[in-house]
């Protein structure tokens, strides 16, 4: 599995935690792959920097 393919599967399994960290709508279905990436390491960074 490659790194995007983890962002992707770390964001589907933790997506409320993600939007609600990132202040998103949590009712967002229709993500792109991409979308779920950039989401994903946005949060990362977030939480990286306590």
């Amino acid at each position: 599995m490659d790194e995007q393919q983890q962002l992707v599967s770390y964001f589907d399994k933790f997506k409320v935690e993600i939007l609600e960290k990132l202040n998103c709508d949590t009712t967002t279905e229709l993500l792109s792959e991409e979308r779920k990436v950039r989401l994903t390491n946005a949060y990362l960074d977030i939480v990286s920097e306590g």
